[in-house]
């Protein structure tokens, strides 16, 4: 005869169920209370902004007892801040100086910074006319500063790179908030820092020709769906992101090309029809300026080794939609 397994008698069995009851409940509270405590430390441990301004005052040395790799992550939290001094000429000067001059972060540390930074560029994306449009700028912003120093001293994995031309690509297709300088909140700027960060990351070796061609048709697109014409120096900052891919030993002129084409046709339908399309002629507007900027930047640097045709169908659209 096999034997039934043993239970404790009723009673019992309910005044442990209720024991247990017990014990769980108090598992969860204690756990809430150290998440709570531990949010809370770190909430206080937050720096405020004088100690911040000390840095920058004193030479961008690291404060004492205090860890740098630590201070860099709290830094990308300033991204969001609507200071901005904070964001700027505190977050941004003490990133550049500590990693891109002085390079006193290790690559392990950096691709730590790196996975921190990362989420912000696209946190809320799509959003406009709120401060949320700081996070997402000024984490690409800093994030050039990541992809100006891989150049020098590579840490990015095949996987990091890849993380970061996507997200900034996804920047530019999708960011609503095209807002340059604000008088009270300083600068926004999304459109030009995440041109930054895309002329680094155009320079880099792991960039392939089809990579170069996305940039190109994502650049473009950004042109054509902005509500304005670029005021705050946006197209000098997107035309130094395509010359990075004009230098490159391996550039594809075949993307230009075919913007080029569509650029041309866009102004004929912009000046064909009766009445002046107001949103047409911006797309047609923006599209020249930048391409009037690269041209000038070709033009500064005679040594640059461009095949003739490419030279000559890009002053042929400018003279075209000029």
């Amino acid at each position: 005869m096999r034997a039934l397994p043993w239970r404790p008698p009723r009673g019992r069995c309910l005044r442990h169920s209720r024991r247990y009851l017990n014990l769980t409940s108090l598992r969860a509270y204690l756990l809430s209370l150290l998440s709570f405590v531990l949010v809370g430390h770190r909430l206080l441990a937050a720096h405020d902004a004088n100690f911040w301004r000390s840095i920058p005052a004193h030479d961008f040395e690291v404060p004492v007892n205090q860890s740098i790799a630590d201070l860099a992550l709290e830094i990308a939290d300033l991204a969001a801040d609507t200071n901005p001094e904070l964001r700027d000429q505190c977050g941004y000067e003490i990133l550049a100086s500590w990693v891109y001059r002085k390079n006193v972060l290790s690559s392990e540390q950096l691709e730590t910074l790196r996975r921190k930074i990362l989420p912000g560029m696209t946190a809320h994306l799509g959003e406009s006319d709120n401060p949320t449009i700081f996070r997402r700028s000024f984490s690409a912003l800093y994030m050039s500063i990541l992809a100006a120093h891989d150049l020098q001293h590579p840490f990015f994995s095949d996987t990091a790179f890849r993380e970061t031309l996507d997200a900034a690509l996804q920047c530019y297709a999708r960011e609503k908030d095209f807002r340059g300088y604000s008088p009270k909140q300083g600068w926004a700027h999304g459109t030009a820092h995440v041109a930054d960060l895309v002329k680094f990351l155009g320079r880099n070796p792991r960039l392939s020709t089809l990579d170069q061609k996305r940039i190109v048709e994502t650049i473009a697109q950004r042109c054509r769906t902005a509500p304005s014409v670029f005021v705050w120096g946006e197209d000098a900052r997107i035309a130094a992101a395509l010359l990075s891919l004009v230098n490159r030993k391996d550039f594809d002129p075949s993307a230009f090309e075919a913007w080029f084409k569509s650029a041309a046709t866009e102004n004929k339908q912009l000046w064909s029809a009766s009445i002046l399309d107001t949103t047409a002629y911006v797309r047609v507007r923006n599209q020249a300026n930048v391409l009037v900027q690269l041209a000038a930047k070709i033009g500064a640097n005679p040594s640059t080794q461009l095949p003739d045709t490419f030279r000559t169908a890009l002053n042929s659209v400018i003279t075209e939609l000029n």
